[in-house]
């Protein structure tokens, strides 16, 4: 998914109520990924995390649908995968109920075993309880499971929870960035997926 804009009306919409100078886009893009709270956090303070997780969410609440949209080559992927037999599901550090409407929102929801999100489990990634709860859900080992992200948190999580890892350059870093982190394979592009798994 590409919710970059997404994310940035709702910063840009919890600032401006809470009176400080929005960040620019390429900010935003940057500092996201470890979860609102953590990224409020570091960004504001612990004690203005609660006010800017509120508006932040009040406003996203209204944005999302129409500014979130898939990346390429995303619904044929997941399709074919599914038809596959392959059993899929969603860790992400964006809130669960969040996620969870977005695939709904694509039709895409169905395909999957399960969704889990911020809030869903104690620890967001980098933790791997995310990635622990969704094996679980699928009823799978980790040698039975890939994980396949666009970040290096992503990678870390990955590790963290002794799975093999693929990374795409779908999001603010580069195939030469990922590949510092050292996943099993950076994949060209998302569609690339579907060569490594049969």
């Amino acid at each position: 998914m590409d919710s970059y804009q997404a994310i940035y009306l709702s910063f840009q919409y919890a600032y401006q109520k809470m009176g400080l100078s929005p960040l620019p886009y390429d900010e935003v893009k940057k500092v996201v990924g470890y979860g609102l709270t953590s990224t409020f956090r570091d960004l504001l303070g612990e004690k203005r995390v609660p006010e800017a997780l509120g508006f932040f969410r009040q406003e996203y609440e209204k944005v999302f649908r129409e500014h979130t949209h898939l990346l390429p080559g995303t619904r044929e992927v997941l399709e074919t995968l599914h038809r596959r037999g392959m059993k899929l599901a969603v860790a992400t550090n964006k809130l669960g109920r969040f996620s969870r409407a977005i695939f709904q929102n694509f039709g895409l929801d169905k395909l999957f075993v399960t969704i889990v999100g911020d809030e869903d489990v104690a620890n967001n990634k980098p933790h791997p309880e995310m990635l622990l709860y969704a094996m679980d859900k699928m009823g799978l080992n980790p040698n039975e499971v890939i994980f396949v992200g666009d970040s290096l948190i992503d990678i870390q999580t990955g590790k963290n929870a002794g799975l093999r890892v693929y990374a795409v350059p779908t999001g603010v870093y580069n195939k030469e960035e990922l590949e510092k982190a050292q996943p099993a394979a950076v994949l060209d592009d998302l569609l690339d997926l579907l060569n490594y798994v049969s």
